[in-house]
């Protein structure tokens, strides 16, 4: 085991998870699944590790007013489906994120794809967020399911995306023959 960096006659407990340095276990704090060390900005990754529960499950849109059910899982950006808009919830009081930030990448009426490219999205940390997704079950074949992808990301994400084949109906029209 390696010795703590501010403390070299000490044996290292861990490593923070923001700089992967070795500390003992006076240098560091304790965070939901990972300690890190006093800089500040390794606090700042602590901090933001919990910042999440101080966020209601229960929200309201600033923009339409209709109420919102968040989870953990959409950490703090959550798509209105009423308004159509994008909210923040890490800000106070949230904060409605500009429209004309996204850029439509493509729309498809399969589920299966949108699922497949949402996983594809996720892993590659893309913001993104998919209008009329939900429709898909009510109206299927009406109303296609849009991906808007974040400005910054399009070159990113057509990168990923470049080899998806869509089936606009869950057939594949490719014959091996």
């Amino acid at each position: 085991m390696s010795n703590c960096k501010n403390h070299p006659n000490k044996t290292a407990y861990t490593i923070c998870n923001n700089c992967k340095e070795d500390f003992c276990e006076d240098c560091l704090d304790e965070g939901k699944e990972f300690y890190y060390c006093k800089n500040s900005e390794c606090q700042q990754k602590l901090k933001d590790e919990f910042a999440w529960e101080n966020i209601s499950l229960n929200m309201v849109c600033p923009n339409c007013e209709s109420e919102l059910e968040l989870s953990e899982k959409e950490k703090g950006k959550v798509h209105c489906p009423e308004c159509e808009s994008l909210i923040d919830f890490n800000f106070t009081p949230p904060k409605v994120l500009i429209k004309d930030n996204y850029t439509e990448i493509l729309s498809t009426l399969n589920q299966g794809d949108i699922a497949l490219i949402k996983s594809i999205l996720d892993d590659g940390n893309i913001d993104y967020h998919i209008l009329g997704e939900n429709f898909l079950g009510v109206r299927p074949l009406l109303e296609p399911a849009r991906i808007l992808v974040n400005d910054n990301q399009i070159d990113e994400t057509k990168e990923l995306l470049k080899n998806i084949e869509l089936d606009i109906l869950g057939v594949s029209t490719k014959h091996d023959e």
